[in-house]
């Protein structure tokens, strides 16, 4: 049905059922306090890894500068040596073992080779010693590392490390960039950094020293190693990737897209209406691409091309296509899936983001009737425009007219406060026949001032929809409300999981009469 990742912290949870197995699951007092100086207060606080990480956000009162910190379990330096040491030879002794076998057989694998060590070395632990060191070896096993609380972190978008003896900087959700206290030496990052491209499965080395790669729990890995190409050391940008993704309950929730826009995407899709939602970075564009999906019809076959697998959904009929670097072997492109993908016949074709030669494979795709669906960074309808005519896209503009919508997405910053919105939604009309520019409808705008979206002008693609569903557009418009309407009982019913918001709007598809009753009956009971 979908592809599925690893899960981000199952490995503390394997822990913590082995600490109450052996009736250690009792405070042990193991984080050590928060040293601030006097100018230093917390302006928030939250466990990342309960009773093993927790972070404070720290603002110096002087600067008003914020820093993140991570507090992690304390060890004297006998107790770093001992566990230095156990650390080389558990990892001599594993290096031998089956690691395709599941991570609960994985993790008794390795407690037992812990005890065994331990007793051949005659060391007698404390249960607060013995804690841990179990601790710091399922974070280092199983988990990233020094950095794994900032993976686990559900506030945290983007880990960047930009060289040696730099901190750790992180994007957080409610604080934006923040500095960490985290620095690595030399040995350290060159060490993080090829094992973050080992657990990717890809190569990194002096010879090929610039990866793009997806981590096993999805997230997106961008790293380079030594000092050829970033002369201040190795280095690795993870953009994390989201378990349960969006949907279109949340984006409506969120107040991204409401609930008006999400009904008329959702009758625009399933009448095979083409779109690209622009943005810049860290805009929202894929995410919102990744929920306006689930909006395809459940039979309908979907082809999803991308550089690294972003796109999840829950649909039956779906190939999923990944890029494949040269090395090795024959390097495939997103231009080679695309004209693969147009074999297979799909009804909806979809490429993470277009930047080169397949966006011209992509425009005739849209032409003999295909649905397609992309990603582009800029900043407005203008600026797409530009950019899908210059190199290295060069669109012709009378091929731009098969382009049906166009969203715009941005981050709106105020009073410290971050919000991802759809700025806008565009229709393309045509080209004028006088002078040829682009006729472009903008039916809905975001307006700061009043924090909300606002319909400027009338849809006249609903015209396009109302020819494919042999009505009128009266009935169109009837059609958009009632589906506005399920969507806010859905909001109003709490449903938000992906799964299940998906097989509300194929229960709709099915049975629309059945469904739609069901559920605002639910909400008016």
């Amino acid at each position: 049905m979908t592809e599925e990742y690893e899960r981000i912290g199952v490995h503390y949870d394997i822990l913590t059922d082995i600490l109450e197995e052996r009736n250690l699951s009792d405070d042990l007092d193991i984080l050590p306090p928060l040293q601030l100086e006097k100018h230093q207060n917390v302006v928030d606080d939250y466990w990342v890894i309960d009773k093993f990480a927790h972070t404070y956000i720290v603002e110096d009162t002087e600067t008003y500068r914020l820093t993140y910190r991570i507090i992690e379990p304390e060890m004297t330096k006998d107790e770093s040596l001992i566990l230095y040491t156990i650390f080389s030879d558990l990892k001599r002794t594993l290096i031998l073992r089956d690691f395709t076998i599941d991570l609960h057989s994985r993790a008794d694998i390795l407690l037992s080779n812990l005890d065994t060590i331990l007793d051949e070395y005659a060391i007698d632990v404390s249960d607060k010693l013995y804690v841990k060191m179990l601790y710091y070896l399922f974070r280092e096993f199983f988990g990233y590392g020094v950095i794994d609380p900032f993976v686990n972190d559900i506030y945290i978008e983007d880990i960047s490390c930009d060289g040696y003896e730099i901190p750790i900087y992180i994007y957080h959700r409610k604080y934006g960039s923040l500095e960490t206290n985290v620095v690595l030496n030399r040995e350290a990052v060159d060490r993080l950094t090829l094992k973050l491209a080992q657990r990717s499965g890809k190569y990194l080395s002096i010879a090929n020293p610039l990866l793009d790669a997806t981590l096993p729990d999805g997230s997106r890995l961008q790293a380079t190693y030594g000092t050829e190409i970033t002369p201040r050391g190795s280095s690795f940008t993870i953009r994390k990737f989201t378990a349960e993704p969006l949907t279109p309950i949340d984006l409506i929730y969120f107040g991204t897209i409401p609930s008006e826009i999400m009904a008329y995407l959702w009758l625009a899709i399933e009448h095979k209406l083409s779109a690209i939602i622009v943005g810049e970075t860290a805009s929202g564009k894929t995410t919102t691409l990744n929920s306006i999906l689930m909006f395809v019809p459940p039979d309908a076959k979907i082809i999803s091309i991308e550089d690294t697998r972003e796109i999840k959904l829950y649909h039956n009929n779906w190939i999923s296509g990944v890029t494949r670097e040269g090395v090795g072997g024959e390097e495939i492109d997103m231009y080679d899936l695309l004209r693969a993908a147009l074999r297979q016949r799909p009804d909806y074709i979809v490429v993470g983001e277009v930047r080169g030669r397949e966006a011209l494979t992509l425009f005739q795709a849209m032409s003999t009737g295909h649905a397609a669906y992309s990603t582009l960074h800029a900043g407005d309808i203008n600026q797409m425009i530009y950019r899908l005519e210059s190199e290295p896209l060069k669109i012709p503009r009378s091929m731009l007219q098969f382009l049906d919508i166009s969203l715009v997405q941005f981050m709106w910053t105020r009073g410290g406060l971050r919000k991802r919105y759809t700025k806008e939604l565009n229709e393309i009309l045509g080209v004028d026949t006088v002078d040829k520019n682009l006729l472009v409808n903008q039916v809905f705008k975001w307006d700061p001032s009043l924090d909300k979206h606002i319909q400027v002008s009338a849809s006249k693609k609903v015209e396009k929809i109302a020819e494919s569903m042999g009505g009128d557009v009266e009935d169109v418009m009837e059609e958009i409300n009632r589906r506005k309407t399920y969507l806010e009982a859905m909001l109003e019913k709490g449903i938000r999981n992906f799964k299940e918001v998906t097989r509300k709007i194929h229960a709709y598809y099915r049975n629309p009469e059945v469904a739609y009753e069901s559920m605002v009956d639910y909400v008016r009971a």
